[in-house]
């Protein structure tokens, strides 16, 4: 160790030493101030974590042990002391009073409201852990056929303006819309499906279907196919999506719910994706209840049972 060193840390060691002398002689000239130590020492002791940190249980449990203030201080024992502390007591209970339990009432709504925040995240924790990916498990995403390609390209007939593919998997249904003479692009959440398509050329974005449509004005598209890839979804997101759907698209807009019926999954894919997924009559009543007029087309020999259209009336 250098000689400036060694300065330095003799420096301090004289400074601590200082800071500590005086610090003892106030609290010699100042028995108050011995007194506030060993409250502030208290307080801390009950705030601190313990060791290895605190339980979420523990915490919420303290959190509404100390959520109810309590406006009688302690007078003590001290017979002169305490006479003058219960008289400033009396004195000031009405005030005191006034203001605890305004503090009360807050604290009580703001435990409720911790709580149910504590609740919902929990449950969005939950959620994340439970969804499930099909590249994870080996489960090949369904892809749409020529037969439901062409059925949802002859009811696109006079459709005008853009149209989106959601959950467009390898790109398929895209490029039968293009093939058509559609301006068409397709979403899907996979960048690893949209990486093995095969159709060249063809405009495939990687992003969440909800989040995409945030990005069109209302009343601002063609059409829109739903794919059958928004089936790995619970419910929840396909309702909201479906909001974003109808509001994205204009009066004349057609949409087309191109899915497979839930009750014809295989064993580990109805086990793995248990209240996800809507079945065709479903979005068919979802979408009446928007006000539109659907049509349910059959397709016998399509893993894809059932196609819904819908219209505006």
């Amino acid at each position: 160790m250098s000689a400036e060193t060694n300065n330095d840390v003799a420096y301090i060691k004289r400074v601590q030493a200082e800071i500590e002398a005086e610090a003892a002689k106030r609290r010699k000239n100042d028995p108050e101030l011995v007194l506030h130590e060993q409250e502030m020492q208290r307080v801390w002791a009950n705030v601190v974590p313990a060791v290895g940190g605190i339980g979420k249980s523990e915490l919420s449990d303290r959190v509404k042990q100390l959520a109810i203030i309590d406006a009688n201080a302690p007078t003590g024992a001290r017979f002169g002391r305490s006479h003058l502390k219960r008289m400033v007591r009396k004195l000031t209970r009405w005030y005191m009073h006034f203001v605890v339990n305004q503090l009360n009432v807050l604290h009580h709504h703001q435990s409720r409201l911790f709580s149910d925040l504590d609740q919902r995240l929990t449950r969005l924790e939950l959620k994340h852990q439970k969804q499930v990916s099909l590249e994870d498990f080996g489960i090949d995403a369904i892809e749409v056929d020529t037969e439901v390609i062409e059925a949802v390209v002859q009811k696109f007939p006079d459709v005008e303006g853009q149209v989106v593919a959601v959950a467009c998997g390898t790109g398929e249904m895209v490029a039968g819309l293009e093939k058509a003479g559609h301006l068409a692009h397709g979403v899907e959440e996979s960048s690893a499906v949209v990486a093995s398509a095969t159709c060249c050329g063809l405009d495939l974005r990687v992003a969440q279907p909800v989040t995409h449509f945030n990005l069109f004005d209302d009343a601002s598209l063609g059409a829109v196919v739903i794919g059958a890839g928004v089936q790995r979804q619970p419910i929840g997101e396909l309702l909201i999506l479906l909001n974003e759907v109808t509001r994205c698209v204009s009066p004349q807009a057609r949409i087309a719910v191109v899915v497979a019926d839930p009750s014809s999954r295989s064993v580990p894919e109805a086990e793995l994706y248990v209240g996800c997924g809507l079945t065709p009559e479903t979005w068919a009543y979802l979408l009446e209840k928007r006000g539109y007029v659907t049509e349910k087309v059959p397709m016998p020999t399509s893993v894809i049972s059932t196609l819904v259209f819908a219209q505006k009336p």
